[in-house]
């Protein structure tokens, strides 16, 4: 019993790992309805796990559930993005400040950022393709994966592995500015390099830059032709 519930756990988790990476990458688009069906097919998962992680995912705010009606992709707000972008301004650049800090005393944390440093610079310059946006994808996520977890103020490291999945999707539209990624790379080189250096004010104010950037992108992608079928008022 105890194997076939810890096999249904590991089932239900893959399964949650997986919509909800399609949800912040735009395979499924905001205002989607959710089959049960159709989601058994996607991911090859039973209808029980699909339900789990469909609780799961609108927990987390990503979809929205409503009586007698399919499952959705939660939709985007105008009013929500801005206040997400508000929130990470109060505490992004505080949990960079900080890890930074740590930086100094801690050679994991170091060669970690190193590592990504490296990847980082092999993106300049590379003309786009889905090569380069998976690669970018993945090297951004595993920033902010390192900052959270390195993040000394535990409350603080929550707040920001709580937005995650929030963030990715409008980084998802933002990255619809095709012509905005090289900028992008340079800020995150920006940032990798004044922690590794273990300069707090630097680096708080490459988090800082590149806030006011993604948050520009987003809103010209979020008001462009397309919008009325992501947004909500």
């Amino acid at each position: 019993m105890v194997e076939e519930m810890g096999a249904w756990r590991g089932k239900a988790d893959r399964v949650y790992a997986q919509l909800r990476h399609d949800i912040e990458t735009g395979v499924f688009a905001p205002g989607q309805a959710l089959s049960e069906i159709e989601l058994s097919t996607h991911t090859g998962a039973s209808r029980t796990p699909v339900r789990e992680a469909i609780r799961r995912l609108a927990a987390e705010g990503l979809v929205d559930l409503e009586p007698r009606r399919a499952p959705t992709v939660s939709r985007i707000s105008l009013r929500g993005a801005r206040a997400l972008f508000d929130f990470r301004r109060l505490i992004e650049p505080e949990a960079v400040r900080a890890v930074a800090q740590k930086a100094e005393t801690n050679p994991a944390l170091r060669d970690d950022l190193l590592a990504l440093l490296d990847a980082f610079h092999t993106m300049r310059g590379v003309p786009y393709d889905e090569t380069f946006a998976e690669q970018f994808r993945r090297a951004t996520a595993e920033f902010d994966r390192i900052v959270a977890l390195h993040t000394p103020n535990s409350y603080l490291a929550r707040a920001i592995a709580d937005l995650r999945p929030h963030s990715a999707r409008l980084r998802y539209i933002a990255h619809g500015d095709r012509s905005r990624l090289q900028e992008s790379v340079n800020e995150h080189i920006a940032m990798c390099t004044a922690i590794i250096d273990g300069n707090p004010d630097a680096a708080a104010a490459a988090m800082t830059t590149h806030l006011h950037h993604v948050d520009q992108a987003i809103f010209r992608q979020l008001l462009g032709g397309e919008a009325g079928e992501i947004l909500v008022s």
